[in-house]
């Protein structure tokens, strides 16, 4: 009988996996519509293992992301961190869902981001944007269902708990 993994080491990897995945050189055209997996991964981490990551969790992962991908420094560590804190406060909640309404959930709370995000690139840039602005939201609302499928697959696979 194999012993049970504590995953941390999986969980660690499944985010540097999705670092990867969102900081790859798509053309542009792709890239503006490719949805956060860095942020879906940390919130289906934060409501599978709410014991495992947290906020800080959240904030170290969001300045990581601030570092490697140029923007201003702390704006995804912020924005990570209210994730990580609203989907650690309603995880017995979003628990029992099913896949569809959590999809929901994630739509309208990736909005709410999608507009702190902008709030901070207004106040400091004044940066414009298009409808595909919006759509990325969309698409990471679209893609939930097989990020919560995918990453499950790999907790049950390795033991992680």
């Amino acid at each position: 009988m194999h012993a049970k993994s504590s995953g941390g080491f999986i969980i660690v990897l499944s985010v540097f996996c999705s670092m990867c995945l969102s900081l790859a050189p798509w053309p542009d055209q792709i890239a503006i519509l490719m949805p956060n997996w860095t942020l879906l991964t940390l919130m289906y981490w934060s409501i599978a293992l709410p014991h495992k990551v947290s906020v800080l969790t959240g904030f170290v992962t969001g300045l990581l992301f601030d570092v490697l991908t140029g923007s201003l420094l702390g704006q995804n560590a912020l924005i990570f961190s209210i994730a990580s804190f609203f989907c650690h406060s309603l995880y017995s909640r979003l628990r029992n869902y099913r896949i569809w309404q959590q999809a929901i959930f994630v739509l309208i709370f990736l909005l709410l981001i999608k507009l702190i995000s902008l709030w901070i690139d207004r106040f400091t840039m004044n940066t414009g944007y298009t409808y595909q602005y919006w759509l990325q939201v969309l698409l990471s609302a679209m893609v939930w269902p097989a990020v919560f499928a995918s990453l499950r697959l790999v907790r049950r696979r390795f033991r992680v708990q």
